[in-house]
């Protein structure tokens, strides 16, 4: 069981992770020769953990004798190869090599095959014996998503979560929200737009029962799996319309993916300088030195950059001021307010540049005057959009 779970959060770290892996899955029980033969059993297991061994992969047995092998990407040309490895170990005198249907090895390329791998991996945990017992009381392996998310988003409800975003069509559930300026006569002007998807529609239509919490970690990661899924659609949009300046929020993660990378590489001067990428504060948080270096590298690439979920309770205990971004985006959060009167709060805010400070999550009307009184010009939120639709300062 132990192993099982290694192998469980092994699958999550790499979609999380949005760089290619491969991931063998050797299925020694497919084999009766195999399976009765202790010492072949053996010899297969050992020759996995060898070419394991060389090639920087790991190794998951599992319950039933199979085993599943995780190589990272520059395996890629060698998968033949090791196939045939493994193919000939197992069959030496023998010109039976599996059917198409049930071969000896499945390559699964990840983030790709994500949920084939999820579904074959959970087939191989399962107990034979319940398995038999669901099987002949008619219960369904997995219940639809909606009833199966029942209370706080955990370790377990983020996997169900992940799989379920590989075939949920985000498009209905995608939303624009514009970013504006205001000058010292109450004029507006459109700043730029932020693509996001909708979080609170996706969990009223998807998993209604589901608890979530703003500032849990999974609520973090939960929000990565989305940009994964939501970035492309928006840089297939933007590509489709360049002169359009617009936002995105992206993870980390998600801007060391191949087609993000290639993105950046076949993209025009025009669609990069039309378009900034909003990094969470918790990926500068938790990798302080990649964060700033991927900031670092967009911001030469052309794209312009901004610090997201920036919240005044954070200002005092960070120097913001020395990243170089072209905007912060500082939430101003009714339970925040009074923070305003707090010296250190204060003394931090004013060290950004007010020119670069954008004040979002404004829903009170108190919130453009409290922004202006510290020279603030940029807001965004849906009170802003009343302001500024209608004219009024």
């Amino acid at each position: 069981m132990e192993t099982e779970e290694s192998f469980n959060l092994a699958i999550r770290r790499m979609l999380r992770s949005s760089a290619t892996h491969y991931v063998f899955h050797v299925t020694l029980s497919n084999f009766g020769f195999i399976r009765s033969n202790p010492e072949l059993l053996l010899l297969m297991q050992n020759t996995i953990k060898d070419i394991a061994r060389g090639t920087s992969g790991v190794v998951y047995p599992m319950r039933r004798g199979d085993q599943f092998v995780v190589f990272p990407i520059d395996v890629g040309p060698k998968i033949g190869e090791i196939t045939d490895h493994l193919m000939q170990a197992a069959f030496p005198d023998r010109k039976v090599e599996g059917s198409p249907e049930h071969p000896l090895v499945k390559v699964f390329t990840i983030p790709r095959d994500y949920s084939a791998l999820r579904e074959t991996a959970n087939a191989c945990m399962e107990d034979p014996a319940k398995a038999a017992e669901g099987a002949s009381a008619g219960v369904p392996a997995i219940r639809p998503i909606e009833e199966d998310l029942d209370g706080m988003l955990n370790a377990w409800a983020l996997s169900r979560l992940e799989v379920a975003l590989a075939e949920i069509d985000l498009s209905p559930y995608m939303r624009a929200q514009m970013v504006f300026e205001t000058d010292h006569q109450g004029h507006w002007r459109p700043l730029f737009e932020e693509c996001f998807t909708s979080i609170t529609d996706l969990r009223r239509d998807k998993f209604p029962k589901l608890t979530l919490q703003t500032e849990d970690r999974m609520f973090a990661e939960f929000c990565r799996a989305l940009d994964r899924r939501s970035v492309p659609e928006i840089l297939r949009r933007h590509r489709f319309k360049p002169g359009h300046t617009r936002s995105f929020n992206i993870s980390l993660s998600t801007c060391q993916a191949p087609f993000f990378e290639r993105f950046i590489r076949e993209s025009t001067d025009l669609e990069r300088r039309t378009l900034i990428m909003e990094m969470n504060r918790s990926d500068l948080l938790h990798k302080p030195r990649e964060a700033i270096k991927m900031l670092a590298a967009m911001h030469e690439a052309g794209l312009g950059t901004a610090l997201d979920g920036i919240t005044l309770d954070l200002l005092p205990f960070t120097n913001l001021h020395r990243l170089d971004v072209d905007y912060f985006k500082i939430a101003l959060s009714p339970g925040h307010m009074s923070l305003l009167k707090d010296a250190d709060c204060v003394a931090s805010l004013k060290k950004l540049p007010r020119g670069k400070i954008i004040l979002c999550r404004c829903e009170k009307d108190s919130a453009l005057p409290v922004g202006q009184a510290f020279g603030l010009t940029k807001f965004q939120g849906w009170v802003v959009d009343r302001l500024a639709t209608g004219g009024v300062a």
